[in-house]
């Protein structure tokens, strides 16, 4: 008597379905002040669907969801206006090398303004945090600014903080690690928040509160700090909301 037996790999899966091992999964974030919605190319071929919005644009544009884009790794990266009623270029305004590695997870930062614009790429954190932390990375997109140092204040009141630098000395164009971090304040604290100040002291943008417990637990974000260190209007210091990449 033969008896014939099969069994079924068991297998743990992040998605549904097998992603494409030649891409790399990129989100593009524009945060080159005044920058015009632009046609995302790479290799000649159309990346968004739609325009994009420069100064704090995304691709995609989802924020709340860990989206990226398939393109293709290595290749010329070019950014350009829309012809009015078409879908053709009008004018380029920005190309750059892609040098990205297949199968990881990266950000791709436009910064800078003009003829100094500039993108680099960094790769992403896509593992989960242990339940009741979340991991945070904060990334330096202000160009000819002093680095600069992301601080975490628990607090009661204004008057009443405890604060903890959990990052410093971040130059332009860099990003800290992934910091692991709890989702809740200090024990007698009732607040969390986040504060962005370059190595002189100075603050960039306003406080960040972080999301919700629920929302946060065992994610990975990254957010952004944008403009200009003495900048005003679109120009001014900025730093973004949380971005989910995991």
């Amino acid at each position: 008597m033969v008896i014939i037996m099969a069994c079924e790999k068991n297998e743990l899966r992040l998605t549904q379905f097998d992603l494409p091992a030649d891409k790399a999964y990129v989100r593009f974030v524009f945060l080159s002040p005044n920058t015009p919605a632009v046609v995302i190319k790479v290799n000649d071929i159309k990346v968004n669907g739609a325009t994009t919005s420069g100064s704090g644009g995304l691709f995609p544009s989802i924020t709340t969801a860990a989206d990226y884009s398939a393109t293709a790794p290595t290749g010329n990266l070019k950014l350009s206006l829309v012809n009015t009623g078409t879908a053709n270029d009008s004018v380029v305004i920005f190309t750059n090398q892609l040098a990205l590695t297949p199968n990881k997870f990266y950000t791709v930062t436009l910064a800078d303004t003009a003829a100094d614009r500039t993108v680099f790429a960094l790769e992403d954190d896509v593992s989960y945090a242990d339940s009741g932390y979340f991991r945070i990375r904060m990334i330096n997109a202000m160009p000819k600014s002093p680095a600069i140092n992301l601080i975490r204040i628990d607090s009661t009141s204004a008057s009443v903080v405890t604060r903890d630098t959990i990052a410093r000395n971040i130059p332009y164009k860099s990003a800290s690690g992934f910091i692991t971090t709890s989702i809740s304040p200090l024990a007698g604290y009732t607040t969390l928040r986040f504060r962005v100040v370059n190595v002189n002291g100075q603050q960039i943008g306003a406080p960040i509160t972080p999301l919700a417990v629920t929302t946060a637990n065992k994610r990975s974000f990254s957010f952004f700090a944008s403009g200009f260190a003495n900048g005003t209007g679109t120009l001014a210091p900025l730093v973004t909301t949380f971005v989910y990449n995991k």
